[in-house]
């Protein structure tokens, strides 16, 4: 059996054929033209294919003889694989400005790479690349198709951005329009179409009005539509991350997270799961682990690994120690993967293979951050989670905590400072404020005017919700504030200062922003798994929930559940708001409040009423001597206190005083 493949030639001044039509026609019109000597460039071609594929193509150059326009080959039926070799031979043609005509089939390879009526051929290449995990050359071909039309290379991106494939990240309308546009046969047809039914009504008409913009668009500008597209939803994210830092905007950023994980934006997604608990009065554990399972599920490192810990401890859900070591594999694989990946592009763009990237110090004790210790207080423990990943908002709350004791926890200043100053260095307006009145008040470490004005500088230039008072800075200390100021806001610089100043809290951070700090710590409590790090992945500690300071109300919104294409409301709320706890300082401070009443109910005029009034007296002045060490305060300031308590009459006033801040301070 023979099977006969003719090369041509387009004369320059000729147009690219569009149709199958129009390529017949100028074949016809090249092969009834005068016989010439044999076309150099095919002799070329046939030189170049006999090299790659001997064997596969049957030709003969003969002589002088061949006069003919068009030069007639034969291919070797009995070849194993005709793919690559016919597949060579019209990328050799291309090369070289040759078209080459299958008669037995009636297509056209052209030398400008289309096919046409043969759309799927067009796309071959960028299929192949796929297959051999090529996925930057695969979608690279694919947009070249998709810009002249092709329905195969349109769906292609189409499903790509569906899926998250081809190292491209999900956008669910894009995706929805283009698979309808390039939709070219039943199987695909059906496929769009069911997908499509899935987003609501809303989401339907901003579909059709996109399509409607695709199908308008003619060449490279369909692609710049789908760039513009995919960027809007890019910046918007980074633009919430940037403005929820600008406290005054916090809620205006949180809400452009939700329509950006709707559209399968992994970063969008995992963040909003920390929004659903610290960003509402009535926190949602269940739709924070939706979130955290599709941001998993659209390959997200981090979200994999937190959602292995909610399986782990129950958090939104059932526990499920399956779960958990599924998804804790799933992380460990993808890290050792992307670092084998960076290792590779090191070596490749390193002289004879040796990276030149700094080696990391040598540690003695590897993961040697303190270990995990679960609170039981989810309120704590999982935005602690995100403080650990060095998330602002999340240290910004565990300080809030710490300063309060919220959340049945104990108030702990140099921690509170600590969380401040990492939120602080992050950009957090309000933590840079508070940070400000604890180095101004010394509260959690040592004092510092100067750096205590700068900072509430810094504040009011970032935008925190918190007033600022006039700060009367000396004219001899205004070059120092600014100077200092400049210092502080240098991205990593704010505890370093701090440190130089000896500022620095009494106690580590855990959670410090350092990748190396981050990766230190083991989870105790995933039953010794290591959070799907190889390194042994960051530990948790305690963390507050939303909460503003006292003076400034949390947000208070509806809860819904939403999942890839539209939001529906479960009409369920998760969580409580806990109550400060009472320990024996508060009880005794009551007992101060009452003393008069206590004294007229239950003792008698003489030497009971004197010992009554002492026996109360020193149950006051315990109260308030264990109230006051709550509110840091010195040594002589609880000594001045309790003897105030202690004194009838003025006693009751002092306490009543000291129970309100408790209950202010804790509440």
């Amino acid at each position: 059996m023979s099977y006969t493949i003719q090369i041509w030639e387009k004369p320059a001044d000729w147009p690219w054929p569009a149709t199958k039509a129009e390529a017949d026609a100028q074949y016809e019109r090249v092969e009834a033209g005068p016989q010439v000597p044999i076309n150099p460039q095919f002799t070329a071609w046939a030189r170049a294919v006999e090299l790659r594929f001997a064997g596969f193509w049957d030709i003969y150059l003969g002589g002088p003889d061949i006069t003919d326009p068009t030069f007639g080959v034969g291919i070797n039926t009995r070849f194993p694989d005709w793919g690559p070799p016919f597949d060579d031979g019209w990328e050799q043609a291309a090369r070289l400005g040759l078209n080459l005509y299958d008669p037995q089939s009636g297509v056209h390879y052209l030398a400008n790479g289309d096919a046409p009526e043969e759309p799927d051929l067009q796309v071959r290449h960028a299929a192949r690349a796929r297959q051999a995990g090529d996925d930057a050359t695969a979608w690279a071909e694919y947009r070249r198709w998709a810009a002249r039309g092709n329905p195969h290379a349109v769906y292609a991106l189409g499903r790509s951005l569906r899926f998250g494939t081809m190292g491209q990240r999900r956008h669910f309308d894009l995706a929805a329009a283009l698979q309808l546009m390039g939709a070219h046969d039943a199987e695909t047809r059906k496929d769009a179409q069911a997908f499509y039914e899935r987003f609501p009504d809303k989401a339907k008409e901003r579909i059709q009005a996109l399509m409607a913009r695709l199908k308008a668009a003619l060449g490279e500008q369909l692609l710049r539509i789908v760039d513009e597209e995919r960027k809007a939803v890019d910046d918007a994210v980074a633009r919430s991350e940037q403005l929820a830092l600008y406290s005054r905007r916090r809620i205006e950023a949180a809400d452009a997270l939700a329509p950006a994980a709707a559209q399968g934006h992994e970063v969008a997604a995992y963040l909003d799961a920390l929004e659903t608990v610290i960003g509402w009065e009535q926190p949602n554990y269940e739709n924070a682990r939706t979130w955290c399972q599709r941001a998993a599920e659209w390959d997200h490192e981090p979200a994999k690994r937190l959602l292995a810990v909610m399986y782990e401890r129950g958090w939104g859900g059932p526990v499920d120690a399956q779960q958990a070591a599924k998804w804790n594999t799933a992380a460990q694989e993808q890290r050792q993967r992307a670092q084998k990946k960076k290792q590779a592009q090191e070596a490749s763009e390193s002289p004879g293979g040796l990276s030149l990237a700094p080696m990391a110090a040598a540690s003695s004790a590897p993961g040697a951050a303190p270990p995990l210790v679960w609170t039981g207080n989810i309120l704590r423990d999982l935005p602690g989670w995100y403080a650990r990943e060095g998330d602002p908002h999340a240290a910004y709350h565990l300080g809030t905590s710490d300063e309060h004791g919220r959340y049945g926890g104990p108030v702990n200043l140099a921690q509170a400072r600590a969380w401040y100053a990492q939120a602080a260095e992050a950009g957090h307006a309000d933590a840079t404020y508070n940070l400000g009145t604890f180095i101004e008040s010394g509260k959690g470490g040592a004092k510092d005017t100067l750096v205590a004005k700068a900072l509430f500088m810094l504040a009011n230039t970032r935008g925190t919700t918190m007033q600022i008072a006039d700060l009367r800075i000396k004219p001899q200390d205004q070059g120092p504030v600014r100077a200092l100021v400049t210092a502080l806001r240098e991205p990593g610089r704010l505890r370093a200062v701090l440190q130089e100043r000896g500022l620095s809290p009494s106690i580590a951070v855990p959670g410090a922003s350092s990748s190396a700090a981050v990766a230190g710590a083991v989870a105790a409590g995933l039953s010794a798994t290591e959070w799907g790090r190889a390194d042994g992945g960051p530990a948790a500690l305690a963390a507050p929930a939303r909460a503003q300071p006292s003076h400034t109300p949390s947000p208070s919104r509806s809860r819904s559940r939403a999942d890839d294409d539209e939001e529906e409301d479960d009409g369920r709320s998760h969580g409580a708001r806990s109550s400060f706890s009472i320990h024996l300082g508060h009880v005794a401070l009551a007992f101060g409040v009452a003393n008069a009443v206590l004294l007229i109910a239950f003792f008698k005029p003489g030497a009971s009423f004197r010992m009554g009034m002492f026996g109360l007296g020193l149950v006051a002045a315990f109260g308030a001597w264990r109230t006051a060490r709550d509110f840091d305060w010195s040594i002589p300031a609880r000594a001045l206190v309790a003897v105030l308590a202690a004194v009838p009459m003025l006693g009751m006033a002092v306490c009543l005083g000291l129970l309100f801040k408790a209950v202010r301070e804790r509440g």
